[in-house]
């Protein structure tokens, strides 16, 4: 979004530079002589410029893309090299759990899981005895 806010102006003047300048004018480069007018000039140089850019970009991404995919090749070659060590302590249904949790020792022997009891809450006191209410007025309509 923000390259549209910074492309779209520069276009934009440059194509308002081309159409207001469009009588032709010898131009001179070195040894090199040619007749143009000043606005296509720009147009042609700013394209110029734009692809150079664009395929400066594009050298960068597609060497972080090739980076990405070596690295990925890379971790899948280093997880297969691993000992599958802790595969029997862990059972499919429990993958979440770690392995010395009491819940999937209990899982894995098909035992309850032995909890300690809950407190017993003791019962609250009495509460005063409360008045009665007191009667709505009637509501008028």
């Amino acid at each position: 979004m923000i390259r549209l806010f910074i492309t779209l102006p520069v276009t934009v003047a440059l194509i308002i530079f081309a159409a207001c300048n469009q009588a032709p004018v010898e131009l001179s480069w070195l040894q090199w002589k040619w007749t143009s007018s000043p606005g296509v000039l720009a147009l042609l140089v700013a394209a110029l410029f734009y692809a150079t850019g664009s395929a400066s970009v594009w050298v960068v991404v597609l060497r972080q893309i090739r980076r990405a995919r070596r690295a990925e090749q890379e971790l899948r070659a280093l997880r297969a090299s691993l000992p599958d060590t802790d595969a029997p302590a862990r059972t499919p249904g429990l993958t979440s759990a770690p392995a010395n949790s009491p819940m999937l020792r209990a899982h894995v022997a098909q035992q309850p899981v032995e909890t300690a009891p809950a407190p017993v809450a003791e019962p609250a006191p009495e509460a005063a005895p409360q008045p009665p209410a007191l009667p709505r007025p009637p509501e008028h309509s």
